[in-house]
């Protein structure tokens, strides 16, 4: 099972479940300032639960956005890195620094260093001698900083550092690359010069950015797509008076782009459960597709529908390149391009939203085809996610209550859209399954002296089991565990004939708990034993679950990239037409 990547969803998740922008409970975010200086704020448009060779990037041609709008562009600048005399002089040593022959050994494969790949990117005439100076100071500003700040500093700065030399050494360092590469280089370089120490999977913003970086224990600190595109999606939801940050951001994100599997792709560039860089994630593309799309509502720029159609190509393209599978009934869209077996239900049903929405704003009739192909395969599989009381996030492990809440979200968003009944039908099962209680029946009150038993029981919902076994102040059975619903038992060691305290207790993902607590019998040869079941803890019916109905359609004036005549989805047949707003998803799940 892949261990899953903190998930921090955006504003929109809440339009999912039907919250504002405005109730939510803001994410923590480390904020790096320009004086060196980390604050923590809280971020409402953030909520907290949660390969390829590249081409150059794309010509700009011409203004892309109205005078009042920042103009978008393709070729952002590296980061200006100034140096003090003591760092000059540190990097002159570098340089004048004496290699000393090594020992004859056995030949080793020859590596390749970041600086080695830079080298060879401007001889060859990729990289402009300019800008070969300005990343080769970068990275060995970077290198001076290792050797001068303290230990544990230096340790989060190398693990960016080993993975660029990785990355060159694996030829997957490209011109494409390098402003994303570059970028990260050198705010980890400030960050962990001066930043306050982070946990795993925090948020962190640098100060006049609208992107949200993620920091990965093992990995530094990382640009996180899924997050920023979640982000801008949040400035729409959050209205016009935000549009300006999500301009901002699309400013950003567009020129990080590269070219791969024919088209336009944001990738990952961290080690992440056996998955190298770059990769990528057909959630996060999805999320991309979403945030352009909202943006060309925002602004009416036409350029923002023709980046969405030019990120189309790596839903089309299977794994690793791609995130597409195909199946016998169309595909299925992976979370993580490097592992092609691994089924992320979340993950899934986000993309097809992401295509959705884009689909019905531009009439693409490409986005109509991935949807129709994704949305057949997503039909046929969503009853394998459905364990009785509870969701699974993939086969054989359940979701935490944050993604049982996320996928609840997305069905529920699916079943307004497109009335598809499986979606309708599964979302009310999981809506109600947050609310009902579980239940735990005791079978086993009794076992015979000297022999191993199992002190067996039934439950009505995925949730955690304690149980305590105990005599005379000694526990022989202390231990808890979570069981789906059905049948389940603890093992028990061999007894010697006596009464014996059973305590037990039951909660689920969402809280509900109950506890039991009663006398365990054991007897010479056995004796008989009687069901006992543990009360709910409270009493009262469940309310009953809604299926949402689709909103109206309304058709949008302006330009679109791919007018087209409409597709019909599958399921309850239904025709696209472009709609003033989308409903925007959550940046988070799965992990990323």
């Amino acid at each position: 099972m892949l261990r899953r990547m903190p998930l921090t969803a955006a504003a929109c998740v809440l339009s999912v479940l039907g919250m504002s922008v405005g109730s939510a409970q803001a994410a923590m975010v480390t904020v790096f300032d320009h004086n060196g200086r980390t604050h923590v704020v809280n971020n409402r448009f953030l909520t907290g639960d949660a390969a390829n060779p590249s081409l150059p990037a794309m010509p700009v041609d011409g203004p892309l956005l109205a005078p009042a709008i920042p103009v978008l562009t393709l070729k952002p600048s590296t980061p200006v890195l100034r140096l003090t005399p003591s760092t000059r002089l540190a990097l002159a040593r570098v340089a004048r620094a004496p290699r000393t022959a090594p020992a004859k050994k056995a030949k080793k494969p020859k590596t390749v260093t970041f600086a080695q790949a830079l080298l060879r990117l401007n001889a060859s005439g990729a990289l402009q001698p300019a800008a070969y100076q300005s990343d080769l100071l970068t990275w060995r500003q970077a290198l001076v900083e290792e050797s001068h700040i303290a230990k544990w500093r230096a340790s989060q700065l190398e693990d960016v550092t080993s993975t660029l030399n990785e990355m060159a050494n694996g030829k997957e360092v490209t011109v494409g690359r390098l402003p994303v590469l570059m970028l990260t280089l050198a705010n980890n370089a400030s960050y962990w010069k001066s930043g306050s120490a982070l946990s795993d999977g925090a948020s962190v913003q640098f100060e006049g950015s609208e992107l949200v970086w993620e920091y990965y224990a093992g990995a530094g600190i990382q640009l996180q797509v899924l997050h920023t595109f979640g982000e801008g999606d949040g400035y729409y939801e959050a209205g016009s008076a935000d549009y300006p940050k999500l301009v901002t951001l699309m400013s950003e994100m567009v020129p990080l782009a590269v070219h791969r599997a024919g088209g336009l792709a944001w990738e990952y560039y961290f080690n992440w459960e056996g998955g190298k860089p770059p990769w990528v994630s057909a959630m996060a593309q999805a999320t991309g597709l979403e945030a352009l799309t909202n943006a060309y509502l925002a602004t009416k720029n036409p350029q923002y529908l023709s980046y969405a159609h030019d990120a189309l190509p790596l839903l089309e393209t299977k794994p690793p390149v791609g995130v597409a599978v195909k199946t016998p009934l169309g595909s299925r869209y992976l979370q993580y391009s490097f592992t092609p077996g691994t089924d992320i239900i979340n993950a899934f049903l986000q993309t097809l939203l992401g295509l959705y929405d884009y689909g019905q704003v531009s009439l693409d009739p490409v986005a109509g085809t991935l949807y129709n192909a994704g949305n057949l395969q997503a039909q046929s599989e969503l009853k394998s996610f459905i364990t009785g009381g509870w969701s699974l996030y993939q086969p054989g492990e359940a979701d935490p209550l944050s993604y049982h809440t996320l996928v609840t979200g997305f069905l529920k968003l699916l079943c307004s859209k497109t009335e598809v009944p499986v979606y309708c039908s599964t979302y009310q099962q999981f809506a109600a399954d947050l609310l009902s209680r579980p239940q735990l029946t005791l079978a086993t009150t009794s076992a015979a002296a000297g022999k191993k038993f199992s002190v067996n029981f039934k439950l009505t919902k995925y949730a955690a089991v304690g149980i305590t076994l105990s005599r005379a102040g000694k526990n022989y059975l202390y231990t808890k565990k979570s069981f789906f619903a059905g049948t389940g038992g603890f093992s028990a060691p061999k007894l010697k004939a006596g009464s014996y305290t059973l305590t037990m207790s039951v909660t689920d993902p969402a809280g509900h708990y109950a506890s039991l607590s009663t006398t365990l019998s054991v007897c010479q040869g056995g004796c008989s034993s009687s069901p006992y079941a543990i009360a709910p803890p409270t009493t009262g019916a469940v309310p009953a679950v809604t299926v949402p109905l689709p909103p109206p359609s309304t058709t949008t004036t302006g330009t679109t990239t791919t007018p087209t005549t409409g597709t019909t989805t599958t399921g309850t047949p239904t025709t696209p037409t472009a709609t003033g707003t989308t409903t925007t998803s959550t940046t988070g799940g799965s992990g990323l």
